[in-house]
């Protein structure tokens, strides 16, 4: 006879009616802040013309340096005020969010 299933039976029937105390912070931000989700981040294989038109002019654009090769692409950041888009040649590769 298999006694795991029995010995953990057991030990759930033991452990479920005790109450733990549980905590919990309160986070208050103001009325006009923006969460930003991966569902209304730039997704991979946007153009930059279409995160140019729905997020607007970058605060910050830096580009890479050097010989641009088929191996070597161009990879292009822009910086918006809560996250950053990552380009190679003219398409979205990865959104990131600051913290």
């Amino acid at each position: 006879m298999n006694t795991k299933p029995l010995v953990l039976s057991i030990a759930l029937a033991f452990t479920a009616p005790i109450a733990l105390p549980v905590q919990a912070d309160i986070l208050a931000i103001g009325p006009h802040a923006k969460v930003l989700t991966k569902s209304n981040m730039p997704k991979h294989g946007d153009s930059m013309k279409k995160v140019s038109q729905k997020y607007g002019a970058a605060r910050r654009v830096k580009s890479s340096k050097g010989k641009i090769t088929k191996r070597n692409p161009r990879i292009t950041q822009w910086d918006y005020a809560g996250f950053s888009v990552f380009f190679e040649n003219s398409h979205v590769i990865h959104s990131v969010i600051h913290r």
